[in-house]
């Protein structure tokens, strides 16, 4: 893909969201000086975050491209799943696991 093209300019800004949506928590906690509560729901939020940016790109590439990837709907919307699933189990786990 040319880097240059309006698709590609597309895909720069789809990346670029993703990484907003994905690290700002972390970033965020990287910056600020927290404990307690504000701590842990930063910390939990780092990988629910980025998981469900990561579901982001994966319904929008799987409506957009799927065709082309030989990828139905269904595989879609569960991959989708399978990544807000992890991004909410390692939410938890670090939320539990802060003290």
């Amino acid at each position: 893909m040319e880097l240059t093209s309006p698709e590609g300019k597309w895909g720069w800004g789809l990346v670029l969201g993703l990484l907003v949506i994905g690290f700002w928590p972390l970033a965020l906690l990287g910056v600020l000086d927290v404990s307690g509560t504000s701590r842990k729901v930063l910390v939990a939020l780092g990988p629910a975050s980025i998981c469900l940016g990561l579901a982001l790109l994966v319904l929008v590439c799987g409506y957009r491209y799927g065709e082309s990837l030989r990828m139905s709907r269904g595989k879609t919307w569960g991959l989708a799943a399978l990544f807000v699933g992890m991004g909410l189990a390692g939410a938890a786990g670090l939320w539990f696991s802060e003290s």
